[in-house]
């Protein structure tokens, strides 16, 4: 079953919580899971996508049901 994780910029730069996702990322592939999508974002960043898509043409965001790259989504959509 794929995960999808959306953490914030502050937890990776700031909070210094790499162990705590290292173990989560283990602890699933151990389960025999094997695909993770982790996005590190903050909301400056979702702000700034929203004004300007092709700005961050990596960033992948939770669609129902599936992801998608933020700039290919309809300005509607957000």
């Amino acid at each position: 079953m794929p995960l999808q994780l959306d953490i914030d910029q502050y937890l990776i730069e700031e909070a210094g919580e790499i162990d705590v996702k290292k173990m989560l990322i283990l602890s699933h592939n151990r389960m025999g899971e094997t695909l993770i999508n982790i996005n590190a974002v903050s909301k400056d960043m979702i702000l700034e996508a929203l004004a300007d898509p092709n700005k961050f043409p990596d960033l992948v965001v939770p669609v129902t049901g599936y992801s998608a790259y933020f700039y290919s989504l309809s300005p509607e959509y957000p």
